[in-house]
């Protein structure tokens, strides 16, 4: 099963019902607070009516009336009188309650309370002397009458106090019962935002997983995956589209992005098998195999997506030829880390190569790697640490063997990688982006020597594309041109046929203006790279350079010095001057000779020389020029 497929981004809806759910569990939870707080105020209603009521005090009121009768009979009877005082003493101090109580008041029922405080006054003067018992008779013929309704009073009350309590306790009933079903929506609701949060962290753990483009498993994802092939056979499959910058440059990067979704499906049909497919970056992918024939389930799959690329791909009406370069990394106990790291080199080896190809990875690829890795590094101290220099090699006149210049040529001798040839440590230079500044340093020295030159040999500097390119690269030249006194016309720019393909129109207005600063330029390498005949018409070149391709080699023959003198003819219609390298034989230059070429380079004439052995060939060649004067000398 592949990862990381089809995850869509969050949408507007799940923010609702998350925060929909949200909202609902704070309602939930506040009523249940709510709930809680009613539920303990009806319970202390209930604890205090149950405690404590009025029916209380009108009972104990109806008992103190018929103690104090008592006691009345019993001072009759001859009895203590302290005891009538005492119990009148009760009952006036009841009699607040009895009259001012909120039941009283509520239903209109102070004439009782009225009556018994009546009587208290009334009592007081008939129990002012406990031994006239006829006073003692009618107090408690006063009395008696305020029993019953007392008793009423309280009977009444006590069912009053009674529905009450009956009713706080339906009520707290009924919220018990809320707050049950709340306490179980709640729970539900809480379980459902529960199961809701963690599908939503699954599901933005995927989205964090997965490119938003594509819908492939993204850098995260894809490392997360690659660390569970650790220990198994295992390989991955690096893929990367060539020339993704000019596609995004020149079509758009809406259509970038097509090509991107369209090269995932055809990774995806590729790969079916695949652990994973995932974009690692903006225009790479990586896809993960692992298990039984995992290296030959790659390869196939390289293969697959190789052979999809001859399909151009289509987008918004646009027919877009892309082409990938794969590196493939593979091991039979893998460390993930290590496989990706292989699955690199290789890649990187596989551009080396030409691109539109895919590598399998080789131990020698990581020595290759590791070397250049050391010469990228190095070369950013070259320079300053006068490990560069320029040799130079003869440019000869053919029509009478006079050298007419040199071209300039680079060479590094590293202290502790030794002699590094051009052909390894210039494109490196030029993938680094130090091409700009070693070019630099080589105008600047190549003005600085050829100024001890005669003022008619002229210096050649190759040039490459980035260097040509470079904004600043006129104003260097001039500034190397005036700092060393060097007339325009003594330094010859030679460029190659690929780097007019870079960007033709702005070449030729480079071209244009080195013309116009008075350097002469060169069109080197002819024949062997990508420029057709129509340069040689709209490009105003100086001279042109005929590749030592035609002149020797397996194969060359009669076609290749036919070739020679078919260019020869065409720079003399033209009006061009024909340099061709490579000579080194008297036969060689025989060859050039009769096919036209003005001047010849090459081994024949002389090895590149280092500066001090330029001067000493300029010098001989003036001493071997010299006119020879004979005197004939007489005896006098």
């Amino acid at each position: 099963m592949i990862a990381g497929v089809g995850t869509r981004p969050f949408p507007l809806s799940v923010r609702k019902v998350s925060y929909g759910l949200t909202c609902v569990t704070a309602v939930l939870a506040l009523l249940v607070v709510v709930s809680s707080i009613l539920v303990v105020r009806y319970q202390r209603q209930i604890s205090e009516a149950s405690q404590y009521n009025v029916t209380f005090d009108y009972s104990q009121t109806a008992a103190e009336i018929l103690r104090l009768q008592v006691a009345l009979k019993d001072v009759i009877a001859g009895a203590d009188p302290a005891q009538i005082k005492l119990r009148h003493d009760i009952l006036v101090n009841r009699l607040g309650i009895i009259r001012d109580n909120a039941f009283a008041t509520r239903h209109q029922l102070t004439e009782t309370g009225d009556r018994l405080a009546d009587v208290l006054r009334r009592l007081e003067p008939l129990l002012a002397d406990p031994a006239d018992t006829a006073n003692l008779e009618a107090a408690y013929e006063l009395l008696g009458p305020l029993t019953t309704p007392i008793l009423r009073l309280a009977s009444r009350a006590h069912g009053e106090a009674g529905d009450i309590v009956l009713g706080n306790q339906t009520t707290l009933r009924q919220i018990m019962a809320i707050v049950t079903a709340v306490t179980i929506v709640l729970v539900l609701v809480g379980m459902v935002l529960v199961g809701f949060v963690l599908h939503q962290n699954r599901r933005l753990d995927s989205i964090s997983r997965t490119d938003g483009l594509t819908g492939l498993a993204n850098r995260l994802g894809f490392d997360a995956d690659l660390r569970k092939v650790d220990g198994k056979p295992a390989a991955v499959v690096l893929v990367d589209v060539d020339h993704f910058k000019t596609i995004n440059d020149t079509l758009g990067h809406s259509v970038g992005d097509g090509v991107i979704v369209e090269l995932a499906t055809r990774l995806r049909t590729a790969g079916a098998d695949a652990d994973t497919i995932a974009r690692i970056g903006g225009d790479e992918f990586a896809i993960v195999f692992s298990g039984e024939a995992a290296e030959a389930r790659s390869l196939s799959c390289a293969d697959a997506v190789l052979a999809s690329m001859d399909e151009p791909c289509r987008v918004a009406g646009t027919e877009v030829q892309a082409n990938v370069t794969i590196g493939i990394g593979a091991q039979e106990a893998s460390q993930g880390a290590m496989l990706l790291n292989d699955a690199d080199i290789a890649l990187y080896a596989a551009k080396g190569e030409g691109r539109g190809r895919y590598r399998r990875f080789r131990p020698e690829m990581k020595q290759a790697f590791l070397r250049e890795q050391a010469i990228e590094d190095a070369l950013r101290r070259a320079a300053a640490a006068g490990d560069f220099s320029l040799v130079y090699q003869p440019i000869v006149d053919l029509s009478d063997d006079r050298t007419v210049g040199f071209e300039a040529l680079l060479r590094w001798q590293h202290p502790e990688l030794g002699s590094i040839s051009p052909t390894e440590f210039i494109p490196i230079a030029e993938r680094s982006g130090q091409i700009e500044a070693i070019g630099r340093w080589v105008i600047e020295e190549a003005c600085r020597e050829a100024s001890r030159w005669p003022s008619d040999v002229y210096v050649a500097v190759n040039v490459s594309a980035r260097q040509l390119l470079d904004q600043s690269f006129i104003a260097q030249s001039r500034a190397a041109l005036e700092e060393n006194g060097l007339e325009p016309c003594r330094l010859e720019i030679e460029i190659t046929e690929s780097t007019l393909i870079v960007d033709d129109a702005t070449v030729l207005e480079l071209v244009h203006q080195l013309r116009a600063l008075g350097c002469r330029v060169s069109l080197d390498d002819f024949g062997t790279g990508y420029a057709s005949l129509s340069y040689l018409q709209r490009f105003p070149f100086d001279k042109i350079k005929i590749d030592q391709c035609f002149l020797r080699g397996e194969g060359v023959g009669v076609g290749g010095h036919a070739i020679i003198a078919t260019v020869c003819s065409l720079a003399e219609v033209l009006d061009l001057r024909i340099v061709t390298e490579g000579v080194e034989t008297p036969d060689e230059l025989a060859t050039v000779r009769r096919a036209g070429s003005h001047y010849g380079q090459g081994y024949h004439f002389d090895r590149p020389l280092r500066p001090d052995d330029v001067l000493k060939r300029i010098a001989r060649e003036s001493l071997d020029r010299v006119p020879l004067v004979v005197a004939n000398v007489s005896a006098a």
